[in-house]
């Protein structure tokens, strides 16, 4: 059993929430809508996880650096972490591209008063 691969993926997460904590992009900006969102994001992906392994599109693959805990047929442990980190990334991102795009506007807004 080896603690690799979910290893990295929870150093991620915490990584992510060091950004996210540090510039307020999801989590630390909006908490109430980032948990409804990561937990909408979790259950939709689970069941698609589910379905693809119900239809046989899916299959847990063999790797040393899993732990080989299965939470269902073909379904590892690692997989819930790993969706997490996917629906919590993505609204960090989200905030990124956000605040990203108002800055830009904002410039934009600058420049053309100056004018």
């Amino acid at each position: 059993m080896s603690l690799l691969y979910l290893g990295f993926v929870m150093v991620s997460m915490a990584c992510m929430g060091l950004v996210d904590r540090r510039w307020r992009l999801f989590l630390f900006d909006r908490p109430k809508v980032a948990v409804v969102a990561v937990a909408v994001g979790f259950v939709l992906f689970l069941v698609w996880d589910l379905v693809a392994i119900e239809v046989g599109a899916y299959s847990k693959g063999a790797s040393p650096a899993m732990t080989g805990i299965e939470v269902a047929p073909e379904l590892p442990l690692e997989e819930l972490f790993f969706i997490t980190f996917l629906c919590y990334i993505t609204g960090v991102f989200h905030g990124l591209f956000t605040k990203v795009l108002a800055h830009v506007a904002d410039r934009s807004a600058d420049v053309e008063g100056a004018r």
